[in-house]
């Protein structure tokens, strides 16, 4: 249990939720393939769009032209981020498991290959039904609103739709977990709306703790990184806050299912 440092899953708490994205950094099998992909891809991306952001469309020649470019990279990082998504949390739930040592990279691979897809079924399910919501929502409730010239009540339903994006993202919010944990897309997204009963406020404190604390640490990070290409120091910085993400997240999922 090697993010856990030994505790069972009753027993964790707040310090374990942040201590554990620090053990998490230090587990080079964790961390580094996904900082290394991050920074590979941030790397990429800011060699093909920089000149296109600095130089507008001059040197493409068209828009047509700069298309292709913007597309290829666009692509590559959604596929990455997805790859990145899928393999911080199977690697959490392996970490967090009551295997004993440090699980390998090939174990992880192994598991990919088994509940990789049912994890990125999960994530795009929960996505579509949280934002979409949400903008379907907010589209048609607020353009009445608008239409009525009520711009006191545009803001009061603004405001109860933040609410609700935000709940339904704590409810559905533990489906890839459940998805890495061996579970599939349709059965994880069941499993976390009904074991988070009871959580909610646990899981709104734990993040907002947690993002002060991470959001500190990464500026200390951005310090130590300054003198890098600023390409590659976003990225370094954009990869660690992954790992911080989902070591993180994978103690509190096994918090919230502790027994």
């Amino acid at each position: 249990m090697s993010l856990l440092n030994g505790k069972k899953g009753k027993d964790l708490g707040f310090s374990d939720f942040v201590s554990s994205a620090v053990r998490g950094l230090f587990m080079p099998y964790f961390s580094l393939p996904i900082i290394l992909l991050g920074v590979g891809v941030g790397y990429a991306t800011d060699l093909v769009l920089k000149p296109l952001l600095v130089t507008g469309f001059t040197q493409a020649g068209s828009i047509g032209a700069a298309v292709g470019p913007i597309a290829t990279a666009s692509g590559i990082s959604i596929v990455t981020g997805i790859f990145i998504a899928v393999y911080g949390q199977i690697y959490g739930t392996l970490a967090t498991s009551a295997k004993t040592g440090t699980p390998t990279i090939g174990e992880a691979f192994a598991l990919i290959g088994q509940r990789g897809l049912s994890v990125f079924a999960a994530g795009l399910l929960v996505t579509l039904a949280t934002v979409g919501i949400f903008i379907v929502g907010l589209v048609v409730v607020i353009g009445g609103a608008v239409a009525a010239n009520a711009g006191g009540v545009t803001t009061g339903l603004f405001i109860l739709f933040l609410v609700v994006f935000i709940y339904l993202s704590m409810r559905l919010g533990q489906a890839g977990w459940f998805a890495a944990d061996g579970m599939g897309a349709i059965d994880s997204i069941k499993a976390s709306w009904s074991r988070t009963q009871g959580h909610l406020m646990k899981i709104l404190l734990w993040s907002i703790g947690g993002a002060f604390v991470f959001t500190a640490v990464g500026l200390l990070i951005g310090l130590l990184t300054s003198s890098l290409p600023s390409g590659i120091a976003s990225s370094i910085g954009t990869g660690v806050g992954l790992v911080f993400t989902y070591a993180s997240g994978s103690v509190l999922y096994r918090r919230i299912t502790a027994k």
